[in-house]
């Protein structure tokens, strides 16, 4: 009988940890140990984010630019690649390849007290002082004021390796 009640006190606190852990894993806190590996930056515009202004525009020839100017933007957001790998010591290496061109810098990185992920800027990646990086679904996201950082795009980073 004491086996028993022992086994279902173990089987309850077991509950427990994982709940907490699952709860602590779906508010978006990072860990040092979630960085592990390379990271890739991507950047996925809203399809609608020239349709609005589009279609608001009575002259065609501006809906014209517009049109391209969103075709530009997407081809450039295609040419540029940024990958940052989280290093011991709170090293961050940053891959930039743009346009034909490679570069590889340092930063620094930290983890506050809310497990909100910041990155000090280098001279190809810049982010505000109050931007910082937390989990949603498996990918790091960035964040700003408590809400995604822009409303027309989605900023984040998925693990490579």
């Amino acid at each position: 009988m004491k086996t028993k009640k022992l086994m279902n006190k173990f089987i309850i606190l077991a509950g427990l940890l994982i709940g907490f852990q699952s709860a602590d894993a779906q508010n978006g806190r990072v860990r040092e140990s979630d960085l592990e590996g390379v990271w890739k930056m991507k950047i996925s515009l809203d399809e609608d984010v020239f349709e609005q202004e589009i279609s608001d525009e009575d002259n065609a020839f501006a809906r014209l630019i517009l049109r391209a100017t969103g075709n530009l933007v997407e081809g450039i957001l295609d040419e540029i690649d940024i990958e940052l790998e989280f290093r011991d010591n709170h090293e961050c290496r940053i891959y930039v390849s743009a346009f034909g061109e490679e570069e590889v810098e340092y930063s620094e990185w930290y983890i506050n007290s809310r497990g909100e992920l910041y990155i000090d800027d280098s001279d190809s990646f810049q982010m505000g002082d109050d931007e910082y990086w937390i989990f949603e679904d498996g990918v790091l996201v960035a964040y700003e004021d408590g809400r995604p950082l822009d409303d027309d795009a989605a900023v984040y980073m998925v693990r490579v390796e």
